[in-house]
């Protein structure tokens, strides 16, 4: 008896501590949101606001030299990247920016909002192996995709932009190329972080079974 009477106020500072803590992810989550949606606002204003800009790399068939001062016989210097800008509406270019942007903002809001509703269920102390599951999974999806599409709307943009601006691409003496892009070309840690969450929300799918069998043993 005086057992179970020692440890019920520690249970009862360990529960409120507990919901302090899901409290505490709540708000910095929402937060952090918050703040995030709103620079991406900023970031699309900017982008149909401002001037189109594209890193291309400047080509010659001997190499363009920049003439540093320390070349010498054994040093010299070429350039090697240039920018581009231009204040010519590339409509299209620009409304792919924006997509990149805002598939990377949607993955974003997706993860909070998975956060969030575990902190729900947490708080309400329902179970949530089932919620966290198809949460990670729906994340890791975006994820996923957002690492293929979103360097994928930006070369295109650029492409589009590239094309309208009318710099040479090839068969003069100085011309400028976009960076490299195929298939494979992914940001890799948006991947990595993807494949990641997909092997959680595995995890989870496997422990909403266990869970259940050890509620059931309760």
């Amino acid at each position: 008896m005086g057992s179970q009477l020692s440890s019920s106020p520690a249970r009862t500072v360990g529960r409120l501590s507990g919901r302090a803590l899901i409290l505490i992810v709540g708000i910095v989550t929402t937060v952090l949101t918050l703040l995030l949606v709103l620079n991406d606002i900023v970031r699309v204003v900017y982008i149909f606001d401002g001037g189109y800009d594209i890193q291309a790399a400047l080509m010659s068939p001997q190499g363009v030299r920049a003439d540093l001062p320390g070349d010498s016989a054994v040093n010299e210097s070429y350039y090697w990247t240039v920018l581009l800008a231009s204040q010519h509406e590339l409509q299209v270019s620009k409304n792919l920016q924006a997509l990149a942007v805002g598939l990377t903002t949607l993955t974003f809001v997706a993860g909070a909002a998975t956060i969030l509703l575990l902190c729900r269920r947490l708080w309400t102390a329902r179970t949530f192996a089932t919620s966290a599951a198809v949460g990670l999974l729906v994340v890791a999806g975006l994820t996923l995709a957002t690492a293929w599409l979103a360097p994928w709307l930006r070369h295109r943009a650029d492409e589009l932009a590239l094309r309208e601006m009318g710099y040479a691409t090839s068969g003069t003496t100085k011309w400028v190329e976009l960076p490299h892009f195929d298939a494979l070309s992914v940001d890799g840690a948006v991947l990595v972080l993807g494949v990641v969450l997909a092997l959680a929300g595995l995890v989870y799918l496997g422990a909403r079974r266990l869970q259940h069998d050890t509620e059931g043993l309760v």
